[in-house]
């Protein structure tokens, strides 16, 4: 039988899994991966169109998953896939939840009604689940899983109570990664070390660690997997050169996500931090003017763009940013061509400073009416810095 390791939560489920899964194959062999970048079984690849497959492609995925005789299966797991009945015939064995922040309420309304269909993951595992006690809402989900429900193993992770079940003490925060000891029921098992920075980051982590050791897998795979774990698309990306102008790319799309982004790049800051982001059309309005007011309050300069406007007036979406923003007296300007919006902030960064992309990450492709039009923040903000600076960078992918 596969066992399904099911990660949800509103940010951190894409490299939360992929660290899992680096330890999981470095533990026991081929391990699948289902996910927002990619559904991944062996050697074969499958473009996703949702980060949790509807049923048909789901049956498909296990089916060459059992064909190839693979053992085990990392899968994101959305709120979408939880409410519409995708994973109701999957059997998970393990279930981790990363944290909780407003996303999506253009769907589910209230953040209750977010929480609730998250917490309907944990009713399906079959062994265990493990949750981040320093989430507010991960507290409460840990507080109910073990007062309500018959799951045979309920685990907390933490980085602020060292009586968690999984506690990580940071030892290092660097802009090449972290590292910090981790304990399990008070007993340190060693130093682990992730190789992207922030502070979330070790948060990721500690889940897939946690989640690791709860199914029974050795320190060594644990501490392999991460070192072995170069970096994850779009994931806090570094392009180009910190002591020129470093670029960074990111997925952050929320006000949590954006706030952690630029909290972590602005502690490490010489220069000035440079952001360059918007919000997705027809998606949570409300979260538009608070990911301004963020977005004013971390950085030095703004540049409000384009992020798959869709069918939206891209000028409504930039006027909602602009309603957080203005009022922190950042400097800022509007460019709704997101090419040009990247080419203004590499023209204005200087030695030392940070120019963030954020919103899209490993995306490929930009949103607008009908169109999908091929569009990589990655690929357009290496070759900007390529050529202000006459320097090659490693390739992105």
């Amino acid at each position: 039988m596969i066992e399904v390791f099911g990660i949800t939560g509103t940010n951190g489920k894409t490299t939360a899994s992929c660290m899992l899964r680096k330890i999981l194959e470095e533990e026991g062999g081929a391990c699948a991966l289902i996910g927002t970048i990619q559904h991944q079984v062996g050697k074969k690849h499958y473009v996703p169109i949702n980060t949790t497959p509807g049923k048909e492609l789901l049956k498909e995925l296990f089916d060459e998953i059992t064909r190839q005789n693979i053992g085990s299966c990392v899968m994101e797991v959305s709120s979408h896939g939880i409410d519409q009945g995708r994973i109701a015939d999957v059997r998970i064995a393990y279930g981790g939840f990363s944290n909780l922040s407003q996303d999506h309420l253009d769907y589910h309304k209230t953040m209750e009604n977010y929480y609730q269909v998250k917490k309907r993951l944990f009713l399906q595992c079959e062994k265990g689940a493990c949750v981040n006690l320093d989430d507010r809402w991960g507290e409460r989900l840990f507080k109910e899983l073990t007062a309500e429900v018959d799951i045979p193993d309920i685990k907390g992770y933490s980085l602020n109570d060292t009586g968690a079940d999984f506690y990580g003490e940071l030892t290092e925060e660097k802009l090449t990664g972290s590292s910090f000891t981790f304990f399990e029921k008070g007993r340190a098992l060693g130093t682990l070390r992730t190789k992207v920075p922030g502070r979330h980051f070790v948060y990721n982590a500690m889940l897939a660690a946690s989640m690791a050791r709860q199914a029974g897998v050795g320190f060594a795979a644990i501490k392999q997997g991460l070192e072995k774990l170069e970096k994850v698309p779009g994931r806090m990306e570094l392009i180009g050169d910190e002591e020129d102008s470093l670029g960074v790319v990111d997925y952050a799309h929320t006000p949590d996500g954006l706030e952690k982004l630029l909290r972590t790049l602005a502690g490490f800051k010489r220069g000035r931090l440079i952001c360059v982001f918007g919000c997705g059309g027809f998606r949570d309005k409300g979260k538009r003017p608070l990911m301004g007011e963020i977005a004013g309050r971390y950085s030095d300069y703004c540049i409000i763009t384009n992020d798959n406007p869709r069918g939206e007036p891209p000028e409504n979406i930039c006027q909602s940013i602009e309603e957080g923003l203005y009022p922190t007296g950042c400097d800022y300007c509007v460019l709704l061509d997101r090419y040009q919006a990247i080419k203004r902030a590499v023209s204005l960064a200087t030695k030392w400073d940070i120019i963030v992309v954020a919103g899209k990450g490993h995306e490929t492709y930009q949103l607008s009416g009908d169109e999908k039009l091929p569009f990589d923040d990655r690929k357009v903000l290496k070759e900007l810095l390529e050529k202000k600076y006459e320097k090659t960078y490693n390739e992105t992918d």
